[in-house]
């Protein structure tokens, strides 16, 4: 226990000392967070439309205000409708409003009144977006309008009957703030990154300096060193997701509905995961260079396109929704999401918690074994 706490203190030490490593513990997963965090989001506002109204009537003046006051939509243009593919292709519009003569005159008439709504289909998430805002103001804009001419006629709406009578009602994100959706993932994908990074890079040190093979002909056990080894980036690691936590509670206002013990659980099953996996990335390198590159590779791209933190997993190819199992972002997403939005418990949440426990006993397994040979 002596020699656990020694290498432990001078491991501790060294990452204290170290401004480098200090920075990619504490300063660089607040940056990611606080980057990711803001440019990282799905709710499209302020979308760049030009309008072409040649009806110039009040009825066609109150829709385009309507688009205007939605928040959504953006005017910053009126020209000419000859100009619009001009300005869509230079891309200063994303939208384009087409008002034809005798728009009013067709609407108040029960006519059919044409309009023509051109979005920019290079971006296809802001394509679908722009299309279904625009339709649900059109949508309301011509219902008010034909209330309008009913009450005018002397109908009385009140007693109208309406077939269908929908209710809609958003649960656990009502105010569909993506921030809501995307911290909580930012917190695996970033702790999945940065422990294992660190802790890949300690064993590979003492590789270069050429201490391992001191510290291996000297009384230390193995499993001596290895746990004092990663004793102090257990704690730190810790500290880091508790920062993040934090930062997204405090600064992003994500709200936490479920249990911090449950959470601080995965919190503990995750981070053995990644430090195993870092010690097994530690022991298969030679170099400080290569192991951060594998340890890059090995959990960046997996835990950012195959954990479902992006990217919906039920819509990727089958082939691609297999290898997402492999992927132990894909589970803590879950648990941290469902903790943090629904304030999902262990009965839901058991079969993602089982699956990061087996991942944190197989990449410690192997990281001993690997390991144990290096000491052989």
């Amino acid at each position: 226990m002596k020699m656990i706490k020694a290498i432990a203190r001078k491991e501790f030490i060294h990452v204290i000392r170290d401004p480098r490593t200090l920075i990619i513990i504490l300063i660089l997963p607040l940056f990611q967070l606080l980057m990711f965090g803001y440019a990282l989001s799905f709710d499209i506002d302020n979308i760049p439309t030009g309008v072409y109204d040649s009806d110039r009537t009040a009825t066609s003046r109150k829709l385009v205000d309507n688009f205007s006051s939605s928040g959504y939509f953006n005017i910053t243009a009126r020209p000419a409708q000859a100009d619009f593919a001009e300005r869509l292709d230079d891309g200063s519009i994303k939208v384009a409003i087409v008002i034809p003569q005798g728009f009013e005159e067709d609407l108040l008439s029960d006519e059919k009144a044409k309009l023509q709504v051109i979005v920019d289909g290079s971006d296809p998430t802001l394509a679908r977006v722009g299309v279904g805002y625009s339709s649900a103001i059109i949508g309301r804009f011509s219902s008010k309008v034909t209330a309008e001419s009913l009450y005018r006629r002397g109908v009385d709406i009140s007693r109208s009957q309406v077939p269908i009578q929908a209710s809609s009602r958003v649960w656990y994100n009502p105010e569909l703030r993506s921030v809501n959706y995307i911290v909580p993932g930012l917190i695996a994908l970033i702790l999945m990154t940065v422990t294992t990074i660190t802790i890949s890079l300690a064993i590979v040190r003492e590789k270069e300096k050429g201490t391992l093979e001191n510290l291996i002909i000297s009384p230390i056990k193995s499993w001596e060193l290895i746990l004092g080894k990663i004793a102090p980036y257990v704690l730190i690691a810790f500290v880091e997701a508790l920062l993040i936590t934090a930062t997204g509670m405090l600064w992003f206002n994500v709200p936490m509905n479920g249990s911090l013990l449950l959470l601080f659980l995965g919190l503990v099953i995750y981070v053995a995961g990644t430090l195993g996996l870092g010690l097994v990335i530690s022991a298969a390198t030679d170099s400080q260079q290569v192991a951060s590159f594998a340890a890059f590779m090995a959990t960046f791209l997996p835990s950012f396109l195959l954990s479902g933190f992006v990217f919906p997993i039920k819509s990727m190819p089958l082939v691609l929704q297999f290898l997402t199992y492999l992927v132990p972002a894909r589970y803590f997403i879950v648990v941290v999401r469902g903790i943090f939005l629904k304030g999902t418990g262990l009965s839901v949440l058991w079969p993602d918690f089982l699956a990061l426990a087996a991942f944190a006993a197989l990449t410690i397994i192997v990281a001993s074994l690997r390991l144990r040979r290096a000491f052989a």
